[in-house]
């Protein structure tokens, strides 16, 4: 491919990604969040923003650990490129784009297409798992005696790592159901456990800024943790799976705001869920662009001057 066509259509692709954007903030009463902003909240917001991109740094570094058990190990710059293309392709209506894009990565970095399939359900499954996992930390919250719920997350979590093979039974059942051709086998289970573990971490820490944003519009600290992580965990799984949504925008405000009422008021849990969305925007595009930007100041650095003002060596 030309480098005039992969500019193109890597301006298309930006522009997508901007549409879906904006179309996951359209909408919205933006008024609601008013209570949010006031003398020291500033700290607390930046303090949520770098945590939620510790959480979605773990994620990379699950799918980087899932591809390299489906298909090859790839270096990190390569890896960190893969995924925060394909996490982008997240906002453009459909989800299919970011697959796609990262299909023709992986050929260039000696993956066949059905590793990179097979790698995508497989990390799908884990995040939707670990998700759904973590997500029932919101059960305490919402239900009578639900503190006996929380040894259930332990306990999945303890058969997913000592039975990771599970995983790959779940994927070929996905596959079966897609009417897809099931993914590669695998043979590196300790490479797995690590990409639950990571995945799961993820979750945990992407979920705390819903209770900083809690926290700030009133919650009390203790009981709203669970709330807020596991709340947080459960509407993401769930929009994730709403494929039409760019981000699983209004579905996950829609589910986030029930698991919230047990510790805030209906209009405190509404701003919530409003903030939750406008932040981790700010931190997913503020780590997958100084990411992106990072993995190509590297590879310019490493290319020879001669070849960058393309004259032969």
């Amino acid at each position: 491919m030309s480098t005039a066509w992969r500019r193109a259509l890597t301006v298309l692709f930006v522009a997508a990604v901007a549409a879906g954007v904006y179309l996951a903030l359209r909408g919205q009463d933006w008024s609601v969040l008013a209570g949010l902003f006031h003398r020291g909240s500033a700290a607390a917001l930046l303090g949520a923003v770098v945590v939620s991109a510790a959480g979605l740094l773990c994620g990379a570094r699950s799918w980087m650990l899932t591809l390299s058990v489906i298909a090859v190990p790839v270096p990190a710059g390569t890896g960190m490129r893969m995924f925060f293309v394909g996490f982008l392709g997240k906002f453009v209506p459909g989800r299919v784009w970011g697959l796609i894009v990262q299909i023709r990565m992986g050929e260039r970095a000696g993956a066949t297409k059905a590793q990179m399939a097979g790698t995508y359900l497989v990390n799908l499954v884990i995040v939707l798992l670990t998700g759904g996992t973590v997500g029932m930390l919101v059960a305490p919250t919402l239900l009578a005696d639900g503190v006996w719920w929380l040894l259930l997350p332990l306990i999945l979590l303890a058969v997913l790592v000592a039975r990771p093979d599970l995983i790959h039974g779940f994927a070929g059942l996905a596959a079966r159901i897609g009417r897809r051709p099931p993914p590669p086998s695998f043979a590196r289970p300790r490479a797995l456990r690590r990409a639950i573990a990571y995945q799961t971490v993820a979750w945990v820490l992407s979920g705390l800024h819903v209770w900083v944003i809690a926290v700030l519009l009133g919650a009390a600290p203790l009981p709203a943790l669970p709330a807020a992580v596991g709340g947080f965990a459960l509407a993401t799984v769930v929009g994730t799976l709403v494929v039409f949504a760019p981000d699983g925008a209004g579905v996950r405000e829609l589910l986030l705001v029930p698991a919230l009422t047990p510790v805030l008021p209906l209009s405190a849990a509404v701003a919530t869920a409003l903030g939750s969305r406008v932040l981790t925007l700010v931190a997913e595009l503020l780590t997958s662009g100084t990411a992106l930007g990072a993995v190509a100041l590297h590879d310019r650095r490493d290319i020879p001057i001669s070849l960058r003002k393309g004259t032969a060596v």
